[in-house]
C-alpha cells in the first residue's frame, strides 16, 4: 500500500517550496516563447487555465519589466529580447571556449598531435574549440564540425559521465542488440577514466579522448586523433597522460574540485 505520510509530506515541501508570483511569470513566458505572433490577455489567460485576477499583474509587470511588449494595434504580448541579452551576458560557451584554447594551444605544442574539445549538442557532438599540429601535415577536425554522438569518442565519454537519464534516453534509440554493448562502453570509460580506441571514421587515428567538468558535471570532452608520423613528439601513451592533466587543469579553471569529484571520475596520474 502506499505511504500516505510519505505523501503529505511530499506535497507539504513542495507547497512550501512554491512562490505563486514566479510560478505564474514563468508560466507566461514560457507560453509567449511558443507564440511567435504573441497573444493577448484573453488568450494568455485561456492558455494558461487561470482567472483573469491571477494573471493580470503578472503580465502588466514583466510589460513594464521590458520582459514583454504590447503591440498597440492588436492588444497582443510578445517577448522582446531582453531574455536573450541577460542569457548572452555569461554565456558558459564562450567561457569553456576561452579557458580551453590556450591548453589546447599547450597540447598540440608538446604532443605535435592536433585536439579539439567536443561538447553534446542534442544527439550530436558539436566541435566548439580546435588546434591543428604544429607540423606541416597531419589530421584535425575543424571548429563547428558536427557529428552523431555514436561515431564519436567525444560523445561516448561524455556520456559516460552524464546522469543516467540522459543515458538511458541515447540508449533507449540504440537498437535492442546494441544497447548491452554500449552500456559495457559507457561502464568501461567511467572506470578507466579515458577513452583509448580506434576512430570510427577515419582509417588509422586513434582517438585518446578525456572528460572536462564543471561545477555542476562534465561539460565536454577532449581529443586527440593521434597518428603515427615522422617527427611526433610522444608516444600515444604520452599523448594521453598529457591530455589527462590538460584535462583536470580546464576542469579546475571552470570550478570542478578533484577532491570533491568521485574517484573514478578523474583518476590520478
Amino acid at each position: 500500500m502506499p505511504d500516505q505520510g510519505n505523501d503529505t509530506k511530499t506535497a507539504s515541501k513542495k507547497e512550501k517550496s512554491s512562490v505563486p508570483a514566479v510560478e505564474k511569470a514563468l508560466d507566461v513566458l514560457e507560453l509567449l516563447a511558443e507564440s511567435p505572433d504573441g497573444l493577448t490577455m484573453n488568450q494568455i489567460v485561456d492558455a494558461l487555465g487561470r482567472t483573469m485576477g491571477e494573471i493580470y499583474r503578472v503580465v502588466v509587470y514583466l510589460n513594464d519589466r521590458d520582459y514583454l511588449q504590447q503591440e498597440a494595434g492588436t492588444g497582443r504580448y510578445a517577448l522582446t529580447l531582453r531574455l536573450f541579452e541577460l542569457s548572452h551576458r555569461h554565456d558558459p560557451t564562450e567561457r569553456l571556449i576561452r579557458a580551453s584554447t590556450p591548453i589546447l594551444e599547450r597540447i598540440a605544442a608538446r604532443t605535435n598531435q592536433s585536439c579539439h574539445l567536443g561538447v553534446l549538442n542534442r544527439s550530436n557532438v558539436l566541435v566548439i574549440n580546435s588546434v591543428h599540429s604544429p607540423l606541416p601535415a597531419g589530421y584535425a577536425v575543424r571548429t563547428g564540425a558536427l557529428f552523431p554522438v555514436d561515431q564519436t569518442s567525444s560523445g561516448h565519454v561524455i556520456l559516460a559521465y552524464s546522469t543516467d537519464a540522459v543515458q538511458k534516453r541515447f540508449i533507449a534509440r540504440l537498437p535492442a542488440e546494441d544497447r548491452a554493448q554500449i552500456r559495457a562502453r559507457l561502464t568501461r570509460i567511467r572506470a578507466d577514466g579515458f577513452e583509448d580506441t580506434p576512430s570510427m571514421m577515419i582509417r588509422g587515428v586513434r582517438n585518446l579522448c578525456v572528460p572536462v567538468f564543471d561545477a555542476r558535471g562534465v561539460v565536454g570532452a577532449i581529443t586527440s586523433g593521434f597518428i603515427g608520423q615522422m617527427g611526433e613528439a610522444t608516444s600515444a601513451e604520452e599523448t594521453l597522460a598529457i591530455l589527462r592533466l590538460s584535462s583536470n587543469e580546464l576542469s579546475q579553471s571552470l570550478g570542478f574540485r578533484l577532491d570533491e569529484s568521485p574517484s573514478e571520475a578523474i583518476p590520478p596520474e
